[in-house]
């Protein structure tokens, strides 16, 4: 996004940091630098799937333009409210659960690898893995209680989504993998 903004001045980029917490690499320290940029963030991606807020840091003028074309009442008064006591009190519980992301990330791509699986690599919650048979394992793993995304026919039909868990969930879906 950096490159992006620095070449093209007159021009409004977005970097999209939903998954800032488990990469630690953000553009936030370039906004002064980069007045067309603009750093979008979301809490859904930290374990509040449910609430659906995100917010974005930008130069005044480009918050301004944005503040025009937001619909009015876009935001529940209790995600609202949710938004604010998490921004207020949960950044420690938000570390915490990024930073064990972060570990279960690279113990089960370990895990998977050692299993003969392509793992790619992730800065996310989340890791792409191929597979054999995609369709067929991901019924096993349905039938076995784990949700995992399947992709279907194109470029990523032999690959699943798989969402870091807790490492129980994690050892259960290593657990059914291997049966």
């Amino acid at each position: 996004a950096l490159e992006l903004a620095a070449r093209f001045r007159d021009t409004v980029i977005v970097s999209d940091e939903a998954y800032v917490a488990y990469s630690g690499k953000s553009n936030l320290s370039e906004l002064v630098d980069h007045p067309n940029l603009v750093v979008m963030r979301t809490l859904s991606k930290i374990g509040m799937a449910g609430l659906r807020v995100g917010f974005t840091i930008s130069a005044p003028a480009i918050a301004r333009v944005l503040e025009k074309v937001r619909p009015p009442y876009n935001l529940s008064a209790l995600d609202q409210r949710a938004a604010e006591f998490l921004v207020e009190h949960a950044s420690a519980w938000c570390a915490e659960r990024a930073a064990t992301v972060v570990v279960e990330r690279g113990r089960l791509a370990a895990a998977l690898v050692a299993r003969g699986l392509e793992v790619f690599p992730s800065e996310a919650n989340l890791l792409l893995v191929r597979v054999t048979d995609a369709a067929k394992t991901w019924q096993h793993l349905a039938d076995a209680g784990i949700s995992v995304r399947a992709f279907g026919p194109g470029a990523l039909a032999d690959c699943l989504r798989i969402t870091v868990g807790t490492p129980a969930e994690n050892e259960a879906l290593l657990a059914a993998l291997a049966g």
